[in-house]
């Protein structure tokens, strides 16, 4: 307990801290201001605009000799709780270019607690900064009231209905679940966190609620997987009662059987797949039919692969044929039967058909990275993310993985089953990077998305985009790639060498 002696003197110590510190702010050179920005608008940057933000922070650091005795006066401030510096630190917090000054003027902010500091940390819940939706959910779940009152608003439709609302909702349901691991087991950010699903019901509703929501499902299962069992298992055996009650809509009410086996031989190629993807579960008749399609079309994808990764070679793209398309692998019949078992779902359409047509295709040039790149090919290509994707056998470590990590859960957390089938652009380049590229089973419908990859589209769409862009996927990035470096005449040399890039093109 602080004795009335102790406040005195830390009133004493806090005005010395903070004349200190502005005497420090004054020396400084004029690093200017930067102020926060929200995620709608840094979305919309540039990836110039980007680059300048980001290459401000790194100069104001360079330029501003003694910001680590700055962040000590500002931590110092923090710990003696000293009201007065609050404007001061919500300055350095709001606009201060100098990061590592900015991060402690937040913690700071958080420790003196008044009502103007956690205002001001309030209001970065839609920040494109990580630190900044942090601390205002630290704010929000230590408010006066309960934890629901202060924090379910940002769980609404309205909320959910945009990035940044389903990017707060999906960071306070991470806080919910451990934040790290230990030999001693998972540690939460504090008890009363993690006893909030057993002891408030409706966080418990929620998350059950949400746990196959498209971008929240993967959090509001780990909340219920760290929960008490005995509060979670029967809401989870009741919502897996529901699931299995409800009765499905018929599929393809205004489609004839056969008519789209037809319809793609007479050239309607993308209309069909169109169709397709409105039926979101094929039932035995439907999935027939999308078989067939999937079968003719990969086909055709076979053919294009054939032929575009014969006119790379020919120009000098280092892969080989063999690497590129050693065709589908031998055990893809047993493969795709457990498949089917473990998920207790046929395999989509699409994605079974390129496993026993095409199996692999492999335009990423691996064996340049501890090598020369050929001469008069744009290297800058290996991060137009190449196409690539596995035959079944060699992603079935994901199977493996998924059913070891999934054996003692309950069925509805289980979540889905997700099959690498390439990596992300910058592995490819050979550049740690982000999660692989996936598709989730089950999946009733024909076409299932490729996920985690930055055009949110279906399998067949994803192969369309790389065939257009004669193997490449991200050609419509190269604003990014002038802002880091790579010149005009780089590029006009790179579209130069793709325009020769010439094969037989097949729609599918």
């Amino acid at each position: 307990m602080r004795v009335a002696g102790d406040a005195g003197g830390d009133e004493i110590g806090g005005a010395r801290v903070l004349e200190s510190l502005l005497e420090a702010l004054g020396r400084w050179p004029d690093v200017g201001s930067q102020a926060r920005v929200s995620i709608e608008r840094w979305s919309s940057l540039t990836a110039g605009e980007v680059k300048a933000y980001q290459d401000k922070g790194i100069s104001a650091v360079r330029g501003a000799a003694g910001w680590q005795s700055v962040a000590d006066q500002v931590r110092e401030l923090g710990q003696l709780r000293y009201e007065p510096a609050v404007p001061t630190l919500i300055g350095l917090w709001e606009e201060c270019p100098v990061n590592p000054v900015a991060v402690a003027a937040a913690h700071a902010l958080f420790g003196i607690g008044t009502a103007e500091a956690r205002d001001a940390l309030r209001h970065g819940i839609h920040d494109h900064d990580h630190l900044a939706r942090f601390m205002a959910l630290k704010v929000m779940f230590t408010d006066d009231g309960t934890a629901w009152d202060n924090v379910a608003h940002l769980f609404s439709d309205e909320c959910l209905a945009t990035t940044a609302g389903l990017t707060a909702a999906a960071e306070a349901l991470g806080l919910l679940s451990p934040w790290s691991f230990t030999r001693s087991g998972p540690e939460w950010h504090s008890e009363q966190l993690r006893d909030l699903v057993s002891q408030d019901h409706r966080w418990l509703d929620l998350c059950v609620g949400l746990r196959d929501h498209e971008v929240l499902g993967h959090q509001a299962r780990q909340v219920l997987r760290y929960a008490d069992p005995a509060v979670t298992g029967p809401a989870l055996d009741a919502a897996r009662a529901v699931r299995a009650a409800q009765t499905r809509t018929p599929a393809g009410r205004h489609l004839r059987r056969g008519d789209l086996v037809a319809r793609y031989l007479d050239g309607d190629h993308r209309g069909v797949w169109r169709d397709l993807g409105a039926i979101a579960h094929l039932d035995d008749l439907w999935r027939a039919e999308a078989e067939q399609v999937a079968v003719l079309t990969m086909d055709r994808v076979r053919r294009n692969a054939s032929s575009l990764t014969a006119a790379l070679i020919a120009c000098g793209w280092p892969v080989s044929n063999e690497q590129a398309l050693p065709g589908p692998a031998a055990d893809v019949e047993d493969r795709l039967r457990q498949l089917e078992q473990i998920t207790g779902s046929a395999v989509p359409p699409a994605l079974a058909a390129y496993w026993r047509i095409v199996g692999t295709i492999d335009l990423v040039p691996r064996g340049t990275w501890d090598a020369p790149f050929p001469p008069g090919v744009p290297e800058q290509l290996t991060v137009a993310d190449p196409l690539e994707i596995i035959d079944l056998s060699t992603a079935w470590f994901s199977v493996e993985e998924w059913q070891e990590e999934s054996a003692e859960l309950h069925p509805e957390i289980a979540g889905p089953l997700e099959i690498t089938i390439a990596a992300d652009y910058l592995h490819k380049a050979n550049i740690s990077g982000g999660a692989p590229y996936s598709v989730w089973l089950p999946h009733a419908g024909a076409d299932p998305l490729v996920r985690d990859e930055e055009h949110c589209l279906t399998f067949t769409d994803y192969l369309r985009r790389a065939f257009a862009g004669k193997g490449f996927l991200r050609l419509d990035q190269q604003d990014e790639w002038v802002a880091h470096g790579v010149t005009r005449d780089q590029l006009a040399e790179l579209t130069g060498w793709l325009a020769n890039v010439e094969y037989e093109h097949l729609d599918f």
